[in-house]
This record gives C-alpha cells, sequence and structure tokens, in this order.
C-alpha cells in the first residue's frame, strides 16, 4: 500500500465491500487493522477528486456501513475533509484534482474549462453519505 496513489492502499480500500459480501471476514478485519493502523494522507500530493471519491471514500464508506466499526468513518471524515477543497472554487463547482497534503486544487490540462457531468453527479452519492454519518452538513 505504499507505492502507488501515494501510499493510499486505494485496491485494498475499494475492495473492503467486496471482501466483506464474499464474506472473506479474516480477510476484511486484516485490511480494516491496515485501515486503522497505517492509512494516512498526510503525505498524499494531488489526486484525482473523482477517482479518489469513488474509490477510497466510497470504500471507506461501504465497509462502515457495513461494520459500523469507527476506524472507517474517522478515515473517511478525514479524507472527506481533504477532497472538500476541490469544491472551493468561484463556481462551486469542483476542480478535477486536489491535493490532500496541501490547499492546492485545480482543473488537469485536458478540460481547465470544462466540468465531468458524470464525476460531478457521482460525487454526490460519497459526499452526502458521509454528511449523514458524520452530522457534518459542509459535506452535503
Amino acid at each position: 500500500g505504499r507505492d502507488n496513489w501515494g501510499g493510499m492502499g486505494t485496491t485494498l480500500v475499494d475492495s473492503l465491500s467486496t471482501l466483506w459480501l464474499m464474506g472473506m471476514k479474516v480477510e476484511f478485519w486484516e485490511a480494516r487493522d491496515w485501515v486503522r493502523d497505517h492509512l494516512s494522507h498526510d503525505h498524499v500530493g494531488a489526486v484525482s477528486v473523482f477517482e479518489t471519491t469513488i474509490r477510497s471514500l466510497g470504500g471507506l464508506l461501504s465497509a462502515y456501513d457495513f461494520t459500523q466499526d469507527k476506524a472507517f468513518l474517522e478515515k473517511a471524515d478525514d479524507l472527506g475533509s481533504r477532497l472538500s477543497k476541490a469544491f472551493h472554487s468561484p463556481s462551486g463547482i469542483p476542480y478535477s484534482e486536489t491535493t490532500l497534503n496541501g490547499d492546492k486544487s485545480y482543473n488537469t490540462v485536458w478540460h481547465s474549462k470544462d466540468a465531468i457531468l458524470s464525476e460531478l453527479g457521482t460525487l454526490q452519492l460519497e459526499f452526502r453519505y458521509l454528511a449523514k454519518v458524520t452530522g457534518n452538513n459542509d459535506y452535503a
């Protein structure tokens, strides 16, 4: 979990719900332990807001929904607060990239003047659920 995507364990986190649904509980709890003990976004630079939201934030939230384990909610809240900086744009439409360990958000060159509707729409699912389970309406 330290080589790609800044060591965010993206594949592991994205696979949590699959492990749970397939009844692979030993592997699920082992993955939870890694999330609880090692997952940190402090050293992660620029990420795709869309990809990180659907894979990492979504993975943490689905694992929390299945188990009510606070370790997942705490990591999701931390990641959500870092990703939410992307929404601080003049229009309120989120930038496509943000730095998790800083305050910079921007659009990539290939769509610097346009937003992708499918990306914007799907962000609502994770952020609205995060608002519900944390009680923080800033996410909604």
